[in-house]
């Protein structure tokens, strides 16, 4: 498998989670969103390194598709929090710029995946 791509593909997901933990401790112990905040980053973290300590392709495709969890719930708690005025765009439009480019760069990596099974079970 290809190292380049997949390290890139971590390391989006490792600085979503890294957003969202610190979002979440900016809003302390404000409602749930920043338990919703915290659980989506611990869950794109457990999936991105199984994804990343996959040894088939199958595998990885389980970890990265399990990203997508975490990323709704850490876009879906930035949405509440800026409702409720607990955030402010900024932080809004940060957090949900780097759901963005993980969700982009997880499509590609998972597209890339999928095509190399396809050439493997056509082999």
């Amino acid at each position: 498998m290809s190292t380049r791509r997949l390290h890139d593909c971590f390391a989006v997901h490792k600085k979503l989670a890294g957003s969202a933990i610190l979002l979440a401790r900016r809003l302390g112990s404000w409602g749930h969103e920043a338990d919703q905040l915290r659980l989506g980053a611990s869950c794109i973290q457990i999936a991105a390194e199984r994804a990343l300590a996959a040894h088939s392709e199958r595998e990885a495709i389980l970890g990265w598709s399990e990203c997508e969890l975490g990323d709704r719930q850490i876009r879906g708690a930035t949405y509440r929090a800026l409702a409720l005025g607990r955030i402010g765009n900024g932080e809004y439009d940060e957090t949900f710029d780097a759901a963005i480019v993980a969700a982009r760069i997880r499509r590609d990596e998972l597209l890339r995946l999928r095509r190399r099974m396809r050439v493997m079970t056509v082999i």
